[in-house]
């Protein structure tokens, strides 16, 4: 099992890498990302703590005998772009962090998927940010543009995005697209809780490829 998206106290999450390191190991995780928000936030990862950070990643990496990615959670800007410190990250999770219309959600998500470097789309549609719409087209054609730019969907269970029923709506479309399991845990508490996630990919896709298998053919 795996969850490849998790807070900690380097951005606004509750518990220390070696915290969550220790809790993935009880639960029998054997992948975590540590996604902490990137420097538009104002908890965020700077380039001095993305560094500490890895080092800590790398030290717990080998105590727990886990694999544990060095990753970043980056807020889509209104320009459509994302802003990260300077360092070598494993993994990029993009998201929108605003209530937004419809149609400006997606034309954000599509600018910055063409535009910029990253591999997950986290959180699409979450019901926290009102993003939900009725608008099979415009899903569509971000869907497009993810499957174009070799982007992975994020199922989370925190935010239970997407809702389930868009992955029926956009059909046949789902099985040529590339996912990604999170938790988006702030707390240690929650590290691993990727149950509903699983079952929605299970249910709903099937047979489906994960963003690891991308990472492994860098």
């Amino acid at each position: 099992m795996f969850d490849l998206h998790v807070h900690s106290m380097y951005s606004d999450g509750q518990g220390s890498i070696e915290e969550i390191a220790k809790k993935a190991k009880e639960r029998r995780i054997k992948i975590i990302a540590i996604a902490d928000h990137s420097c538009e936030h104002p908890l965020g990862l700077d380039e001095g703590k993305a560094k500490r950070r890895r080092e800590e990643i790398e030290f717990c990496q080998d105590k727990y005998g886990i694999r544990i990615l060095d990753a970043v959670e980056c807020g889509i800007d209104a320009e459509g772009r994302i802003e990260k410190p300077k360092h070598d990250f494993e993994l990029v999770i993009a998201s929108i962090h605003e209530c937004l219309p419809a149609e400006e959600y997606c034309r954000r998500i599509i600018k910055c998927a063409r535009n910029c470097e990253f591999d997950v789309l986290g959180h699409y549609r979450s019901s926290i940010f009102n993003t939900y719409s009725e608008s099979v087209e415009m899903d569509l054609e971000v869907m497009d543009v993810l499957k174009e730019n070799d982007i992975a969907l994020e199922i989370n269970s925190a935010h239970r995005a997407p809702p389930p029923e868009l992955l029926d709506e956009i059909g046949k479309e789902v099985k040529k697209l590339m996912f990604s399991v999170g938790s988006d845990s702030h707390s240690v508490s929650r590290v691993g809780d990727v149950g509903w996630s699983l079952e929605v990919l299970n249910r709903k896709v099937g047979r489906w490829r994960c963003v690891l298998d991308r990472l492994a053919e860098r």
